[in-house]
């Protein structure tokens, strides 16, 4: 069963670690992070939190594809000294990991994360030098209330007040991992929401949802959305979507956020769906950038192709030709494969599961989001947990995305793919970790066909 939200209680961890924070004089700070938009949003806070204290610093992106012992063994210094201090975030809930690891250095640890924890410790068994911050462990859900980049936003403005100024980078951490309109928006999420929009950091604008695609035309929003994906008219030709758009007496050259009311309710009318609510943009940007979903999302793909550009493009006003041009690759690519995977894909279903193999269809960096985006969507039974991948010929792994939707967790008591992603590991190894919601997991190819087999009592 879901535990109780103790607000009180994660309130005094944070308060723990900001203590600490502004108590110790430390002359180096290690920022380490996820690579994702929420993960970069997270430690842009930090830096520029750092930045204002006049902090030496370095950062790292960690994509968890090696273990935590390997990756930290890269970055230690021989040197051991408290006058160091590692701040992680959005990323380093694994403390079956870390604390022995973290038990054998003298640098103090700050885990500011909202990934479920993988075994609940008690904190008496944390080390002295770790000072752990994990809203979940509290009752309250990684995706749904808090994005890493709201708790990094929320620890950092307790210790420099004026870092609410990069308050709108807490915006694009949430847009990339709720994946809904910010009108659904919960608890932390939604307070520095409001917070943001009081202070004129960002805008809260109303009109049609077609997460992917809000920067353009009807027709090609229509054609690249995918939150929702539109059965029949997503991914299909222009000329199709043209006829639809006639049909209806709408340009198909009207930008979607310029669409009056009476053309919001003729599209859904007849396209079949309901996709009113907000979304936020960031004054200070343009163009594609100044929509915070879509700046997430570019965020998204430029971690995967060029990280150097994921970490820069934050700090930009206007995308380069170079992001635009992955970005408009991406979102077409994103598109047809939704539609590839509700109609082309082969599949293997049991009672309680669906395993789909991309079988070369799908680029592996696309598989996290087609698994997400067919989820959110409801393209399969959402009462059934999916499993999307395939072989990764880099590592000779199998890699997974695995997913699972809130009525699957309603109906299963709160037991979501990070308690399955830890049983599985328990059992036949293997790397990963993740929400309720969402995970991924590398297997070893023999592993992966033990589990595929017996897949109903893993569940």
């Amino acid at each position: 069963m879901a535990k109780k939200q103790d607000k009180n209680k994660f309130l005094e961890d944070l308060g723990t670690a900001v203590d600490q924070f502004i108590d110790h004089s430390y002359n180096r700070i290690i920022a380490i992070s996820h690579n994702d938009a929420d993960g970069i949003s997270s430690l842009h806070i930090i830096q520029n939190l750092l930045h204002k204290l006049n902090m030496d610093y370095d950062y790292f992106i960690y994509n968890r594809s090696v273990s935590w012992e390997n990756y930290l063994e890269g970055i230690f210094s021989k040197r051991q000294t408290d006058k160091t201090a590692f701040i992680f975030t959005d990323v380093g809930s694994n403390l079956n990991d870390l604390i022995p690891i973290i038990n054998k250095r003298k640098e103090n640890f700050f885990i500011l994360d909202h990934h479920e924890v993988e075994d609940n410790l008690h904190r008496d068994n944390y080390p002295e030098n770790l000072f752990f911050v994990n809203p979940t462990i509290h009752g309250y859900d990684g995706l749904d209330h808090i994005a890493g980049a709201t708790l990094a936003y929320m620890f950092a403005k307790q210790i420099k007040a004026s870092i609410i100024k990069q308050g709108w980078l807490t915006i694009i951490g949430i847009a990339g991992d709720s994946l809904k309109s910010m009108d659904k928006l919960k608890s932390f999420n939604r307070e520095i929401y409001e917070e943001l929009i009081d202070e004129e950091l960002i805008e809260d604008k109303e009109g049609l949802i077609l997460f992917g695609s809000m920067h353009e035309s009807i027709k090609n929003g229509l054609k690249n959305s995918i939150l929702p994906y539109i059965n029949g008219l997503g991914s299909e030709s222009d000329q199709k979507i043209k006829s639809f758009l006639n049909e209806l007496n709408i340009s198909p050259k009207t930008r979607v956020v310029d669409l009056n009311n009476s053309e919001i309710q003729t599209i859904q009318n007849k396209a079949n769906f309901n996709s009113l609510g907000h979304y936020a943009l960031l004054p200070q940007k343009f163009g594609m950038l100044n929509f915070a979903f879509e700046h997430a999302l570019l965020l998204n793909i430029l971690c995967f192709k060029n990280i150097s550009a994921a970490i820069s493009m934050i700090q930009l006003k206007t995308i380069t030709r170079y992001a635009k041009n992955l970005y408009l690759e991406y979102i077409s690519n994103l598109a047809r494969n939704l539609k590839t995977l509700s109609s082309e894909l082969p599949r293997y279903e049991t009672n309680k599961a669906i395993f789909i193999d991309v079988k070369g269809k799908i680029a592996p960096s696309n598989w996290s989001d087609t698994a997400s985006f067919s989820t959110v969507n409801e393209i399969l039974d959402p009462y059934k947990i999916l499993f999307l991948g395939g072989l990764e010929k880099k590592s000779g792994t199998i890699k997974l995305s695995i997913r699972c939707s809130r009525q699957y967790l309603e109906r299963n008591n709160g037991i979501g793919v990070n308690d399955i992603i830890t049983k599985i590991k328990n059992e036949l190894g293997g790397v990963g970790g993740g929400h309720k919601l969402a995970g991924g997991l590398r297997l070893s190819q023999p592993s992966f066909m033990r589990l595929k087999s017996n897949i109903d009592n893993y569940i």
